[in-house]
């Protein structure tokens, strides 16, 4: 099975792809996450306002009830009718009308602007002189009643406890209303004239009851609802739960030990948030409001920021295909273009390069001048291998005359042996044998040892053309004498000893050929005692830097030093010294 591998096109637009949907991703979750958090806090700063609102509301309330109660200490009608007692039953109707009529205004008009329905009962202490005068109080009404029935209830106690402050009580046959108390105490018993006489005046003239429907603590609350499911409440200081503005809701457990202004709660599977502020005689209003009425609000936002994000995703998936493919489009081209030089092998092909001055058009071009290289180089091996067959057919050729030449060179030296002249008969073998030796391979190396055989056969015949002109010595160590060397490289240097110095110079002539070893390298020296010449020149001529020497002498010398170089390296060559008195030293250096 063969695997599918994905384009570098298709790479490409993927990984714009994953890039734009991270980032995507991660700017979707932090708005989204940024904005519930800030709704939050928005949420939590309405209802702290709207809290704070309904605070002021129930304490003005409260206030209000605390100071028409408070009237009642100052007015000296009321205190001077309770403090009497009638003579006839119409100054004991006229008392009981003059009583409500001073109770209507003082309890009037704080009232009626903050509660619409209330009940005003005050129950006056049996032991006041007009308590005879007055019905006895078994229900809550308007006006005042003999508190003779009262005196043994809880609340009544409480507000004798309390001692002139305000307290709350229910009636568990009115679940529905709620009622405040309070003590009122006689002034004259704190007049400082009736202290100092010792006269007895009673202190505590009996208890005011306002009692009013639990709906109307509601009037406030009822607009400042942050959502449908808020839950308001108004707790006792035990958290026994006074009114709920929704009283179908269910339930909900009061944490009274809890003293944070607001805290999280979860009641049947529901989490809510649970705001509290404290009211007069230890009340608290407690606001319940679901999280997911928070988080409701953001539903919107979510539908956004989805509706965006996944805009945002489209535009990036098309962007992505565009961009990768305007990036890749260049490169495509360039696969196409060297897929079809490796199918049809057509090397002719030149690629526009793309507008731009970036790495695809450096591509472009260095793909061009590959070309172009690559055809010269074929063009160029096919010369040579038209050169190399023209060459081995020049060689073929050339093969007839070697074998006419042996043949020749064999038939003289057959003739100057019965003729009998020896000279010639050595001078032919002598040549016959340097023939031989110069038609080998010229690639071949050859031992020292070769080579020193064919500089004898050299000399032999230069010996005979200059009868007792020059005289040749050899002092080789044994060990150099299998050391590898490219052949002929002595000839050219003894042939230029012989004809451009000995035979320049009187008297006879000697040739030194020495040999040694020194750190590896075979030291190979060639000394005359000739006419000499300029060193300097020879080396130079050597090094390519002068063309004065004569053409025979120069380019036998340079051939040997170019040979050994290119055989064993630039460490390696020929080179001149000076030979003594007169004369030159051509050295050699070969590996040992």
């Amino acid at each position: 099975m063969i695997a599918i591998r994905p384009s570098f096109h298709r790479k490409m637009a993927l990984i714009f792809l994953l890039c734009i949907m991270m980032l995507i991703g991660l700017s979707s979750t932090i708005t989204y996450w940024k904005f519930n958090e800030i709704m939050r806090r928005q949420v939590l700063s309405d209802l702290n306002q709207i809290m704070a609102q309904n605070k002021v509301n129930l304490d003005n309330l409260i206030n209000g009830l605390d100071k028409a109660t408070l009237l009642l200490y100052t007015d000296h009608t009321i205190m001077n009718i309770l403090n009497n007692q009638p003579d006839d039953y119409m100054q004991i109707y006229d008392d009981i009308g003059q009583l409500n009529n001073e109770l209507s205004k003082y309890m009037f008009i704080p009232l009626h602007s903050s509660l619409s329905a209330y009940t005003i009962t005050f129950f006056v202490s049996p032991d006041m002189p007009f308590a005879k005068s007055l019905y006895s109080g078994e229900d809550f009404f308007y006006g005042f009643y003999n508190g003779n029935d009262k005196l043994r209830t809880p609340w009544y106690r409480q507000a004798v406890e309390a001692d002139g402050r305000l307290i709350w009580f229910t009636d568990p046959a009115k679940p529905e209303q709620v009622f405040i108390a309070r003590l009122i105490k006689n002034p004259e018993a704190l007049s400082l004239r009736n202290i100092r006489m010792g006269k007895e005046v009673i202190e505590n003239v009996g208890v005011v009851v306002i009692g009013f429907r639990t709906s109307e603590l509601g009037k406030p609350l009822e607009a400042s609802k942050l959502s449908p499911s808020t839950e308001l409440m108004i707790v006792d200081s035990q958290g026994t739960p006074i009114y709920s503005l929704n009283p179908h809701h269910p339930a909900f457990p009061v944490i009274a030990e809890q003293t944070q202004p607001s805290a999280t709660i979860t009641h049947e599977g529901t989490d809510y948030l649970i705001n509290r502020s404290p009211l007069a005689f230890g009340w608290q209003l407690l606001a319940f409001i679901p999280l997911d009425d928070i988080a409701g609000g953001s539903t919107i936002v979510r539908y956004i920021v989805g509706l965006s994000a996944l805009s945002a995703l489209c535009a990036g998936i098309f962007l992505s295909y565009l961009i990768s493919s305007q990036i890749t489009a260049p490169i495509r081209k360039l696969a196409r273009t060297m897929k079809t030089i490796m199918l049809t092998d057509r090397l002719n092909v030149y690629l526009e390069p793309p507008k731009g001055n970036d790495e695809v058009d450096i591509l472009y071009e260095s793909f061009n001048n590959m070309m172009t290289r690559i055809r010269q180089l074929l063009e160029d091996v096919y010369e040579s291998g038209v050169r190399l067959k023209e060459a081995e057919l020049r060689a073929l050729q050339a093969q007839i005359n070697p074998h006419f030449l042996y043949n020749t060179l064999d038939s003289v030296n057959w003739l100057a042996l019965e003729s009998g002249v020896d000279e010639i008969a050595e001078i032919n073998s002598s040549l016959s044998s340097m023939y031989r030796y110069i038609m080998k391979d010229a690639n071949d190396m050859v031992t020292l040892d070769d080579e020193l055989q064919q500089i004898r056969h050299y000399v032999n015949i230069q010996s005979i053309c200059y009868p007792d002109r020059f005289e040749i010595h050899y002092d080789l160590s044994p060990e150099l004498l299998s050391a590898m060397c490219p052949k002929l490289i002595f000839q050219p240097l003894i042939e230029n000893a012989i004809v451009h110095g000995i035979e320049k110079s009187p008297g006879k002539g000697r040739i030194d050929i020495r040999g040694y070893i020194e750190n590896q390298t075979a030291v190979l020296t060639i000394t005359d005692n000739g006419a000499g010449c300029s060193i300097e020149d020879l080396n130079a001529f050597l090094e390519g830097k002068r063309n004065a020497l004569q053409v025979s002498q120069g380019y036998g010398i340079r051939n040997v030093n170019r040979r050994i170089q290119l055989k064993f390296g630039d460490a390696y060559g020929l080179h001149y010294e000076a030979g003594g008195t007169r004369g030159v030293t051509a050295i050699i250096r070969i590996p040992a």
